[in-house]
């Protein structure tokens, strides 16, 4: 199964969780979620009013959170998993910025040589 979050479904919200079975306890991480939507009630009650974003967790009643969330849940000690995601963020976003680095540099050497080039055609 795959399941696709958004970032911009994500909140700062997480939980941790535990349950015991069969003498077994399990120990889950939970991460909320908030389903973004667009309201136009302020473009209709002013004109030339923009629409709104807004996003915020799903109460039915006080004390009733039906909130979606996500729940990862370890036999073992969760962290193992959670460390090796983030090694592998940490390899791909050091990668991107290298990348980044090294056509900033090349962007920066072209754009010397052709200022020394368009100076040299002035003359």
């Amino acid at each position: 199964m795959r399941v696709n979050i958004y970032a911009e479904e994500m909140t700062d919200r997480i939980e941790i969780i535990g349950k015991e079975i069969d003498g077994h306890r399990f120990t889950g991480l939970r991460f909320y979620l908030e389903l973004p939507v667009t309201t136009n009630a302020r473009a209709v009650a002013e004109k030339n009013a923009l629409p709104v974003n807004e996003q915020g967790p799903f109460i039915h009643r006080p004390g009733d959170d039906d909130s979606a969330a996500v729940t990862f849940w370890g036999k073992r000690d969760l962290r193992d998993m959670l460390r090796k995601a983030l090694a592998e963020l940490d390899a791909h976003y050091a990668q991107r910025e290298d990348f980044y680095s090294r056509l900033r540099g090349r962007t920066e050497k072209l754009l010397a040589d052709e200022g020394s080039t368009s100076g040299e055609e002035r003359r």
